[in-house]
Order: C-alpha cells, then structure tokens, then sequence
C-alpha cells in the first residue's frame, strides 16, 4: 500500500472510531441537555472566532476587548496571564488559552460525566458551526484587506454571521 493510500487508511479509521466514541458518550448525557450544550459549545465558539479575528486584526488586545474578556470570562486573562509566564517562549495566541479555558471552566461537567467527545464531535458537524466558520473566514479575508474603522461588538458580529451565506 503507497504512503497516500495508508494515509486516508489512518484516517478513516481514526474517523470511525471518533463516530464509534461519540455515540457510545451520547448515551451518558439526555438529548436535550445535549442539545441545549452543543448551542452553549457553539456560541463559545463563536465567540473564540470573533476574539481572535478582532485580536489579529488589531495587532494586540484593546481596552475594550479586555472589559468584554473580564466580564463575559471571569478568571480568562489570569489564566491566559499564567500560561504566558509558564511558556515564556511560546508565542501567545490569545484564541488558543480561550479554547482550552472553555473547555476547563463552561464545559467541566462534559468532562466529568464522561461525555466531552461526544459535545466536540456532534457541535463541529452542527451547520451552525459551519456558518461561524465561514463568516469567520469571510471576515477575516476582508478584514486583512481593509479593517473596519469600529469592531463590532460579539453580539452584532454573530448576529451577521447568522445571514451569511
């Protein structure tokens, strides 16, 4: 077998058994609570995407983004302040501490219960996570090119993803 072929091998297989994992968590958790978690994962998301478009764009995180962070995600950016003194050489990408925040703080209990893969698994195939990407790289391109002369707020920017097409 050539090395491509072993390849997509791999990751069938890897995608298999991810399918297999999520629906056997699938049933550690109610529908509907599965349900209501996958919105809550996918307006965090959501919320990560426009994060890291406002913060790349800008250079650096503003005032008004850091009021945001310490209301909407208290405790973040200690967290974030914590990693950066832990991995001095790293380079910080806000975006990524904020991800692996919200898997520590808003989605503990998945994790606790034995069900975190299957909330991964299910929120990324979910159409609505689709649409957060795609408007995500829309801005980003257009972005690039001209910045907008105000961000807009998370609320306003989900709001237009949610139209987009």
């Amino acid at each position: 077998m050539n090395h491509p072929a072993k390849s997509r091998k791999a990751e069938n297989d890897l995608g298999r058994r991810s399918k297999r994992l999520a629906e056997d968590e699938r049933g550690l958790v109610e529908p509907d609570r599965l349900a209501q978690t996958i919105t809550e994962f996918i307006e965090w998301r959501a919320f990560s995407y426009w994060l890291r478009l406002t913060v790349e764009t800008q250079g650096f995180v503003s005032d008004p983004t850091i009021a945001i962070l310490q209301e909407r995600c208290p405790g973040f950016l200690d967290y974030a302040a914590a990693y950066a003194k832990e991995h001095p050489q790293e380079a910080e990408f806000l975006w990524l501490r904020f991800l692996e925040w919200t898997d520590e703080k808003p989605f503990h209990v998945s994790i606790a219960e034995g069900w975190r893969h299957a909330l991964g698994y299910y929120a990324t195939r979910d159409p609505r996570m689709d649409q957060v990407r795609a408007y995500w790289k829309q801005c980003r391109r257009a972005w690039k090119l001209q910045p907008p002369s105000t961000f807009p707020s998370f609320e306003a920017w989900r709001e237009d993803s949610l139209h987009h097409r």
